[in-house]
């Protein structure tokens, strides 16, 4: 019997190099098993499970593993197709199904891939549910191999669309251009036809996968193509999503990019001014810029900070009953869309907002410091308070910044990676201290 190293879930599910473990047809045939027999131990009816892709030449193997896993504990299966992450997420919580599989690397190029599984709430899953799935993956073998039996469900995905058309009952698009760049990948069939439903006319970008070009320089992490897409068509506003969907890079008419953070400023301020933000408080990561803070502050609100990634941020927002919550990278969650992370339903939002003076106006009040980010491959991942050189390179930093900047010195979680973020008063600043710390991290923890 073949033997497996226990599938690590990161903060967004399973994922790597799309035939390495753990996204290897072995371990991904056990992770379908063990999520199998995770759902029988409710008992009642057969279970069913609903699963969507982001057009990733990997996604039919993958889907046929996870498919052979699930057969093996006698589970049904669903196929929507190429769709977005919070399309499924709203799916999957609409229909009489027990669980759901995206499958997807989000923002990462192509020959990586991913799994995130969600419950019938239409939520992912929790650690405690990760850590079971992953034991028993290594437990347990499925019986002989059978060909999946995977319905097609693409038809569902009317209930998606439906779903924004019940969100916003008024909006009328028509005589207003929106570019809309879907990366290539989930949304680049739903995200124009939507848009055109609501009248808008549309410029594509980006909206053409072929399997092996998702994220390849566009989507949210390059907006330039739609930078320049949006100047040259005269357009209202750019859409930029991610691989998957779940987030939101806005482009305004001027050609200014907008992240989660200028989001969260121009919601938090306006929900705020009319009594509908909780507790005067945005739930946002310790990634978020200073100016975010400073912004909603000055209308009398504040950040509840969390750690890096969305399923901080929403635990927060349901313990703090927080209307608006999100991440820099453009993963905005709202109460309103039961806190489903969906870059489409965003900028949808936008549009619904009266602009007389056109988008980009919508945006003052929010002044961001600068900011550097790096990202450093590492061999290993120690503590990093406990490496001498770098501890003593943070510690000089942050005495340097004071109260007008900040350091944040944390290891990716799902890549082999230490993020060097410095705020500063001045760009110059921002390089250099971050390019020191860089330089120090690189030369403890580097391969």
């Amino acid at each position: 019997m073949s033997t497996i190293e226990p599938p690590q879930f990161g903060t967004d599910g399973l994922r790597g190099r799309a035939g390495d473990p753990p996204m290897d047809p072995e371990t991904l045939r056990r992770v379908g098993a063990a999520l199998g027999v995770l759902l029988q131990r409710g008992g009642g009816a057969q279970k069913r499970v609903l699963v969507g892709n982001d057009g990733r030449e990997s996604a039919p193997w993958i889907l046929e593993a996870l498919g052979q896993g699930l057969t093996a504990s006698e589970v049904s299966i669903g196929d929507v197709g190429l769709c977005t992450t919070p399309a499924l997420a709203v799916l999957v919580r609409s229909q009489p199904v027990d669980a759901g599989i995206m499958i997807s690397a989000s923002h990462n190029p192509a020959h990586d891939n991913g799994v995130k599984i969600f419950g019938a709430d239409g939520t992912k899953l929790g650690a405690a549910d990760e850590a079971e799935i992953a034991a028993l993956a290594v437990e347990l073998r499925p019986a002989a191999l059978r060909t999946p039996r995977v319905r097609d469900r693409g038809d569902l995905l009317v209930r998606y669309e439906e779903v924004l058309a019940a969100r916003f009952p008024q909006l009328d698009l028509q005589g207003r251009k929106v570019c809309v760049d879907a990366a290539n990948g989930g949304g680049s069939l739903l995200a124009p036809r939507i848009l055109r439903a609501f009248g808008a006319d549309v410029v594509e970008v980006a909206c053409e996968p072929d399997g092996f070009n998702i994220n390849d320089g566009v989507g949210a992490l390059h907006p330039e193509a739609l930078r320049a897409a949006v100047l040259a068509s005269r357009a209202d506003l750019g859409i930029c999503l991610d691989g998957d969907g779940d987030r939101g890079i806005f482009v305004d008419e001027q050609g200014n990019v907008r992240d989660g953070d200028d989001v969260l400023s121009l919601f938090g301020r306006r929900l705020h001014a009319t009594g509908a933000l909780p507790g005067g408080i945005v739930v946002a990561t310790v990634m978020s810029n200073l100016g975010l803070h400073r912004s909603l502050r000055e209308v009398g609100a504040e950040v509840c900070v969390t750690p890096v990634g969305d399923r901080h941020v929403y635990a927060a927002m349901r313990q703090r009953g927080a209307a608006l919550g999100g991440e820099q990278s453009g993963h905005l969650l709202f109460a309103e869309h039961d806190l489903v992370g969906d870059g489409l339903y965003t900028g949808l939002r936008l549009l619904a907002l009266p602009a007389p003076r056109g988008v980009a106006a919508l945006f003052e009040g929010f002044r961001r410091y600068p900011q550097r980010l790096v990202n450093v491959p590492v061999a290993r991942k120690p503590e990093l308070a406990a490496v001498p050189a770098i501890a003593a390179k943070a510690a000089e930093i942050e005495r340097r910044l004071g109260a007008d900047g900040r350091l944040l010195l944390r290891y990716s979680g799902t890549e082999p990676m230490c993020r060097v973020m410095v705020e500063a008063e001045s760009e110059a600043l921002c390089e250099q201290l971050c390019a020191d710390l860089a330089a120090v991290v690189r030369a403890e923890l580097s391969a």
